[in-house]
């Protein structure tokens, strides 16, 4: 599957701490910086996140990030 968001691809978002899982939202990273993954699951105040590409594995997909790291939820994609 490829990916649905691309780098450089212009986003818009929602600056919200309601977050659900299969929701795609940005979220900043220490060793990345900005990143756009789809929220996996969530617990407490702690969420697991994963991409669309199935064929790609990040070691962040392996880090439980805090909620107060999500900048916000994409509403939508530019084109």
């Amino acid at each position: 599957m490829l990916p649905a968001y691309n780098q450089n691809d212009y986003v818009v978002c929602l600056k919200t701490k309601n977050i659900k899982a299969n929701d795609v939202i940005i979220i900043q990273t220490s060793d990345l910086g900005k990143v756009v993954k789809r929220v996996k699951s969530i617990s407490g105040d702690s969420l697991k996140i994963s991409g669309d590409n199935k064929s790609y594995h990040s070691p962040i997909y392996e880090i439980t990030h805090k909620l107060d790291t999500v900048i916000g939820k994409v509403i939508f994609k530019l084109f």
